[in-house]
C-alpha cells in the first residue's frame, strides 16, 4: 500500500548531493560508454541545501504524474549506475547486463531521448505489404498468408476465402462465396485470424457498421468501441472502407484502448476437441457453469462455432442450439430474458450486435421474460422456465442438434441449489465447471449431480474491461431496441433517437383494447400509482397460449374475447367487443383506466402456456386518448399472427434495468460532436465489475448537455449529490447466505 510518508534511504554522509535532474544528464551521458565523467553541477546549485541520500529517478518522480508507459520503461532493463564519492564530480560507471532473450510476443523500442520504453506487445506474425495485400474495388483487402501465420482485425468487417482455410473464434472457414460477417470490438477480447496452411482471403468492409458506429450519437457507452473513425465530412464512402483495421502490435491499436486477443487454454482446446470429435446417435447436450466472469459464454461461443463449422459435423449437424439461461448476460435477447435459438453461422460478434438476430445468423425458437436480471426474483419461476425451453427443444426439429446451456454465475447459496436441480432435471451428457478454484462445496455439490461426464476447466478472466456488466446490459437493450427487422430477415440499426421514431398507439379502454391487462412480478404497486409505476419503464409483450397460464386467475373468460386488428401505421386494437363484458373480478382498472390484473402474491404466468414475444418501452401514457404509446422492434406482423390465433396479449412489469440511457438520447444527440468524442477518455476498469446489483450510473450525463426539462432525469449542479434513502429500495432477501440474517 501506498504511504505518503517519505522514506529516508541510508548512505555516507561524504557522498556529492545531487538532483534527479543531474543523475538524468549522467545517465544521458553515460550512453554507450563504459566511465564518463560528469560536469560539476553550477555553483548556485550546489551552495542550494539537498538532501544528502541520493535518490533514484523513478523516486524522484510524483506518482501520480508517471502515466503506466512512463512507469514501465523506468522498470524496464537498464544501466544500474554506481555513484562514486567526492567533491563535485562522480563518475558514473554504466555495468554491462548479461545478454537476455527477448520477451516472447515483445519488442523494445526506444524513445527520443535514448531511454527505453515499454515493450510493444506483438498481436500479429502478418505483416501487409506490396507482396502479400492488394486493395480491391469497394475497399476489400486480399490477403495472402503463409503457413502458420496469425493477424487480429478490429472493427467490423466480413471474411470470404478464396482458397485455403482459415479459423476464427472456433469457427474453421473453408474456400466459399459466402462472407461470415464479424464486429471485433475492443471492449472485448478480439478473436484471432490464423491459417494452418497457405491461403488467400477478402476483408469486405461491413455494410452495417456505420448505423451501429453512429450509436455513439446517442450514448458514450458506444464510443471508442472501434478502430480509429474517419474525420468529419469524409462521406459514407470513406466511412464504409474504414470500418476495419489490422493490428499488429499495441502500437497500431486506437489511443487509449486496451488491446487483448481472444486466447483459448490449451485444457480447454483438450475438451473442445473431445466434444466436436464425439460420435454416437445422441447429440452432446452441455452444459456450462462457474462463478461469475469465468469464461462460460466465451467457451460456449467457440465450442458452437467449432460445431457448426467441424468437418465432421457439417454434414449431419449443419446448427447449433443454444439454451441460454442467464437472464443478467444473454447472447441473443435483451436482458431479464431467458430463450432457445436456433443458431446457424459462426457468432463473431459481441452480444450487443444481435440483439435482434438476423434470421440467417440465429432464430428465436422460444423466449420467456423473468423480468429481472437475476433468478434470485423468482427461482422457482426460472426453473420453469429453463423446463419448459428445454422441453421444446426436445420437442422439435433441433432435438438431434447439439444443445449448448449457458447459467448464471450464481454458484453459492440458492444459486446452487439451482445449479444442482437443473442438472437432475435436464440430465445433460456433459458438465462443465468453468473453475479449478472452487469453492470445494459447489464443485462437489454439482459433481454429485451430474450422472455422467463432469470437467473443471481453467477460467479465462480479462484482466481490464472498458465496459461493466452493467454498461453492456445498457448497450444490449439500446441496440435492441434500435434494431429495425426488414421484411427479408435483415436487421440494422437506426441511429435517430427514440423520441423521433413514431410509436404504437395501443388502446388500452372504451369500446377496443389492445392487450388484456398489465401484470406485475414481485411487486404489485397501488391503483393509483400504476400509471407511474410503469410509464417510462420496459416492460415484456407476453403471449397467453392457453388460459391455463393465468393458473391463479380462473375468473378470466378469454372466449369472450374478439380477434384482433392491428393497423400498422397508428395502432394495435381488438375488434368491436365491450371490455367491459369480457373481464372478470380479477382484472382491474387503475385510475386512468388502465387495466391490470391484481396480484398481492407476486405469482407468474405459466411458461408452459405462454412465451415471451420481446419488450416494449412505454414511452408516455395519453389519457385522453385512453392508449398506450410503445417502442418496440417486434414486428407487427408477428403481433397480427398472434391475434388470428386467438390469443391474448399481456404486458408483464418487473424488475427490468430502468432504461436511463433513452431518457438522455435526444440530448446527447444534439450535444454530439466529433472534437468531444476524440477527446474524450476510454474508462478502463478492472475485472470483475460486473455486480448486478450495481447502482453506479451506466453514463456520464456531463456530456449530454441541457437535460433540465427531460422526463425522469434529475440535474444535479456542482457538488451535489442525492440524498440517502433516495435510491431504489431493495427487499434484502439473504437468499443461500448464513450467519446472522441468513435462513
Amino acid at each position: 500500500m501506498s504511504t505518503p510518508k517519505r522514506r529516508r534511504f541510508e548512505s555516507d554522509d561524504d557522498l556529492a548531493p545531487m538532483s534527479a535532474f543531474s543523475l538524468r544528464r549522467q545517465l544521458l551521458a553515460a550512453k554507450g560508454t563504459v566511465t564518463t565523467a560528469v560536469p560539476s553541477e553550477p555553483s548556485s546549485s550546489a551552495s542550494s541545501p539537498a538532501p544528502k541520500s541520493p535518490i533514484s529517478a523513478s523516486a524522484a518522480l510524483p506518482a501520480g504524474r508517471r502515466s503506466a508507459r512512463k512507469q514501465a520503461s523506468l522498470n524496464a532493463p537498464s544501466p544500474q549506475p554506481s555513484l562514486s564519492p567526492g567533491g563535485r564530480e562522480a563518475t558514473v560507471i554504466a555495468q554491462e547486463s548479461p545478454a537476455k532473450k527477448p520477451v516472447s510476443g515483445a519488442s523494445l523500442t526506444t524513445s527520443d531521448n535514448g531511454l527505453p520504453l515499454a515493450p510493444v506487445q506483438q498481436f500479429s506474425t502478418f505483416r501487409p505489404n506490396k507482396q502479400n495485400a492488394r486493395k480491391l474495388a469497394g475497399g476489400v483487402l486480399q490477403l495472402r498468408l503463409s503457413t502458420s501465420e496469425r493477424f487480429l482485425v478490429l472493427g467490423s468487417f466480413g471474411i470470404r476465402v478464396v482458397s485455403g482455410e482459415v479459423t476464427i473464434a472456433g469457427a474453421t472457414l473453408n474456400k466459399t462465396d459466402n462472407i461470415i460477417w464479424a464486429h471485433a470490438a475492443h471492449c472485448h477480447a478480439i478473436p484471432v485470424l490464423r491459417c494452418s496452411e497457405d491461403t488467400k482471403i477478402e476483408l469486405h468492409p461491413h455494410p452495417r457498421a456505420i448505423e451501429l458506429r453512429r450509436l455513439e450519437r446517442l450514448s458514450p457507452m458506444f464510443r471508442s468501441l472501434w478502430n480509429e473513425p474517419s474525420k468529419p465530412g469524409t462521406g459514407a464512402k470513406n466511412e464504409l472502407a474504414s470500418t476495419f483495421q489490422i493490428i499488429g502490435t499495441a502500437a497500431d491499436a486506437p489511443k487509449k484502448a486496451v488491446i487483448q486477443d481472444l486466447v483459448s487454454h490449451p485444457a480447454w482446446n483438450k475438451k473442445l476437441a473431445e466434444l466436436v470429435a464425439r460420435g454416437g446417435s445422441k447429440a452432446p447436450v452441455v452444459f456450462l457453469c462457474g462463478p461469475k466472469s469465468s469464461g462460460k459464454s466465451t467457451f460456449g461461443r467457440i465450442l458452437a462455432n467449432r460445431l457448426l463449422t467441424s468437418p465432421s459435423q457439417r454434414a449431419k449437424r449443419p446448427a447449433v442450439a443454444i439454451l441460454d439461461l442467464d437472464p443478467g448476460q444473454p447472447e441473443f435477447s435483451p436482458a431479464g430474458t431467458m430463450s432457445l435459438v436456433h443458431v446457424k453461422t459462426p457468432n463473431l460478434g459481441p452480444s450487443f450486435t444481435h440483439a435482434v438476430p438476423e434470421t440467417t445468423d440465429a432464430s428465436v425458437i422460444r423466449c420467456h421474460a423473468t423480468a429481472s436480471i437475476s433468478p434470485a426474483a423468482d427461482p422457482e419461476h426460472y426453473v420453469e422456465c429453463a423446463q419448459d425451453l428445454f422441453h421444446h427443444y426436445q420437442q422439435s426439429a433441433l432435438r438431434n442438434r447439439p444443445l449448448i446451456i449457458n447459467t448464471p454465475g450464481w454458484i453459492l447459496g440458492t444459486g446452487l441449489d439451482l445449479l444442482t436441480e437443473l442438472i437432475s432435471k435436464l440430465a445433460p451428457t456433459d458438465v462443465i465447471y468453468m473453475s479449478e478454484d472452487g469453492p470445494t462445496e459447489s464443485v462437489d455439490a454439482l459433481r454429485s449431480a451430474t450422472r455422467t461426464n463432469f470437467t473443471t476447466l481453467p477460467s479465462q478472466q480479462t484482466e481490464f474491461t472498458s465496459r461493466t456488466a452493467a454498461h453492456l446490459r445498457s448497450m444490449q437493450t439500446m441496440s435492441y431496441f434500435h434494431s429495425i427487422r426488414a421484411s427479408t430477415g435483415q436487421v440494422i440499426w437506426d441511429p435517430a433517437p427514440l423520441t423521433s421514431v413514431p410509436p404504437l398507439q395501443v388502446q388500452y379502454a372504451g369500446d377496443i383494447s389492445g392487450f388484456l391487462a398489465i401484470l406485475s412480478y414481485e411487486f404489485q404497486p397501488p391503483a393509483n400509482l400504476l400509471a407511474e409505476a410503469i410509464n417510462g419503464s420496459v416492460l415484456a409483450l407476453v403471449e397467453i397460449e392457453d388460459g391455463k397460464a393465468l393458473r391463479f386467475l380462473p375468473e378470466v373468460d378469454f372466449k369472450a374475447f374478439g380477434d384482433v386488428s392491428v393497423d400498422p401505421e397508428t395502432s394495435m386494437d381488438v375488434d368491436d367487443k365491450p371490455a367491459a363484458t369480457a373481464t372478470g373480478p380479477r382484472v382491474s382498472r387503475s385510475p386512468e383506466g388502465i387495466p391490470f390484473i391484481s396480484n398481492p402474491t407476486s405469482q407468474t404466468l405459466d411458461p408452459r402456456y405462454s412465451q415471451t414475444l420481446g419488450l416494449v418501452l412505454l414511452r408516455g401514457i395519453d389519457v385522453a386518448k385512453k392508449s398506450l404509446q410503445l417502442l418496440t422492434p417486434i414486428s407487427v406482423h408477428a403481433i397480427e399472427e398472434s391475434r388470428k390465433a386467438g390469443r391474448q396479449l399481456v404486458l408483464v412489469h418487473g424488475r427490468f434495468d430502468t432504461p436511463g440511457w433513452a431518457y438522455t438520447e435526444d440530448s446527447y444527440s444534439r450535444t454530439y460532436s466529433e472534437t468531444a468524442v476524440d477527446e474524450r477518455e476510454t474508462e478502463i476498469t478492472e475485472e470483475d465489475t460486473d455486480n448486478d446489483d450495481s447502482e453506479a450510473e451506466p453514463e456520464d450525463l456531463g456530456m449530454a448537455g441541457d437535460v433540465a426539462e427531460t422526463p425522469w432525469v434529475e440535474v444535479l449542479r456542482g457538488n451535489e449529490k442525492r440524498p440517502v434513502g433516495s435510491r431504489v429500495w431493495r427487499v434484502r432477501r439473504d437468499l443461500g447466505k448464513g450467519g446472522p440474517g441468513g435462513d
